[in-house]
């Protein structure tokens, strides 16, 4: 035991050490760069007096006793070249255009060395829009693995009268508690890791949930562990029940002619916490829609397994998109249901309306968001919304909304989804696909339906 909290002392210091050096890293990438457009004007006067202004019978004048009047002519001269993005003739004064002798040539070097400034402006942007996407992504990992090592230290040790009574009653079921650690998470769940062994031979790991429910009044769900306590220290993890349900429902419809549907879905209880529907809609159909939706989920899918928030694992995959050679977007629509409190969070990167049908209405959420990788610094549509026993989540791909666009059509998909009665998810999705109307001579695409029915525990049973 000894050995094993010096390796985890030991990963904790590691990991400190680790976000310490990307700290390190984000301040020297942030410093401030030096001042590009006085470097730039210093260029250009170089250039022009070289080039130009030196063969002049009016140089000594200009850059003499004149100087401060000729450089203030050049940086107006830029000054509109900029607001206008180039250069012209009519943005000199009246008054210089009259005194320079060589005016034509010198507007002409001005044009000329003024593109190559623009380039070099351009160019400097993009660095800096690219440095930015960087120092971002090694904040949010500083972040990641700060809270990993929060995770690591978090909770306290069960000591005292607390530690005496569960011994107590461990050990009226067969077994012996050693230690354990308890804590609430962000979730507001009660969160434990017990470390118990069998008196005699071995016994069944649900003996130690049981205990825990009856001293802590609460219902819990186990970790991975085996079925079985073997002889020896066993170690088990807990989470407190939460007080909503998730049952899902999807169904999906290719574009005619097509073997591959290219809207991609998921349904994923992360760690007992949160519900996650994912949906993807690949740009264009079949195969090839297909394969980039999956790869957007599958990615996706990897990181919130990882543990990392929505929003961040969105901004990953943005920045990383943005990279890509090729320009076909999937859309990502995201809903996260907190199973403690009922919270959905949704978030939107190009995908179409989702819908929340409470008992007596249908609301609709409209996203404004482009898909992830269209731009740098790109925001995503996040809206909150608190759900009830009996609320259905649906997302649809845009399939699903063409109808709406047929002017033959009065009615758009709120009157279909209040005709739809059953509480059933599965039910709900299969009558949803069929009532919507696909014109013969319409557009036709993929169509898909996402859906989720919340219950809270102890409220009714869905069918």
């Amino acid at each position: 035991m000894h050995n094993r909290n010096y390796t985890e002392q030991d990963a904790i210091q590691r990991l400190l050490l680790f976000e310490e050096g990307l700290s390190g890293i984000i301040g020297l990438m942030k410093e401030e760069k030096k001042d590009v457009s006085k470097d730039d004007m210093d260029f250009l006067c170089q250039s022009l007096t070289q080039d130009v202004c030196r063969k002049c019978p009016k140089y000594r004048e200009c850059y003499g006793v004149k100087q401060k009047e000729t450089i203030g002519e050049i940086a107006a001269i830029l000054e509109q070249a900029y607001q206008c993005s180039g250069v012209d003739g009519r943005m000199a004064s009246a008054k210089f255009r009259r005194a320079c002798v060589f005016f034509q040539p010198f507007m002409e070097e001005i044009s000329w060395l003024y593109r190559l400034i623009y380039q070099n402006i351009y160019w400097e942007q993009r660095y800096d829009e690219l440095k930015q996407v960087m120092c971002r992504q090694l904040d949010e990992q500083r972040l990641f693995i700060k809270e990993c090592r929060g995770h690591m230290k978090k909770g306290e040790e069960i000591q005292g009268r607390k530690k005496i009574a569960l011994k107590n009653l461990f050990f009226r079921n067969g077994l012996r508690f050693i230690r354990g650690r308890e804590y609430v998470d962000g979730s507001g769940l009660l969160q434990l890791t017990v470390l118990v062994c069998p008196i005699l031979g071995t016994k069944k790991s649900v003996l130690v949930k049981e205990c825990l429910e009856k001293y802590y009044e609460k219902a819990f769900y186990k970790g991975m562990e085996g079925s079985w306590l073997h002889p020896g220290e066993n170690r088990l993890s807990f989470i407190e029940e939460n007080g909503f349900h998730i049952l899902f429902g999807q169904k999906c419809c290719n574009k005619k002619g097509e073997n591959v549907c290219g809207d991609t879905f998921s349904f994923t209880n992360f760690g007992r916490k949160r519900a996650v529907m994912l949906l993807s809609d690949g740009m264009g159909t079949g195969k090839k829609a297909y394969e980039d939706s999956r790869r957007l989920i599958e990615t996706l899918e990897d990181l919130l397994e990882a543990g990392l928030s929505e929003e961040f694992a969105l901004e990953m995959i943005q920045d990383a998109l943005l990279f890509q050679d090729r320009k076909a977007f999937s859309t990502i629509d995201a809903a996260v249901i907190s199973l403690k409190t009922g919270i959905l969070k949704l978030l939107k990167a190009g995908g179409m309306a989702t819908f929340i049908r409470h008992r007596n209405s249908v609301e609709r959420i409209v996203p404004a968001a482009l898909p992830p990788g269209c731009r740098i610094n790109q925001q995503f549509d996040l809206k909150y919304k608190k759900l009830y026993d009996g609320d259905m989540v649906i997302m649809v791909s845009d399939g699903m909304l063409e109808f709406e666009n047929m002017p033959e059509i009065p009615f758009r998909m709120e009157s279909l989804i209040e005709k739809i009665k059953t509480d059933n998810a599965q039910v709900f999705a299969d009558q949803l696909i069929e009532a919507v109307p696909v014109l013969e001579d319409g557009y036709d695409d993929d169509r898909t339906v996402l859906v989720a029915s919340i219950w809270e525990k102890g409220h009714r049973n869905v069918e």
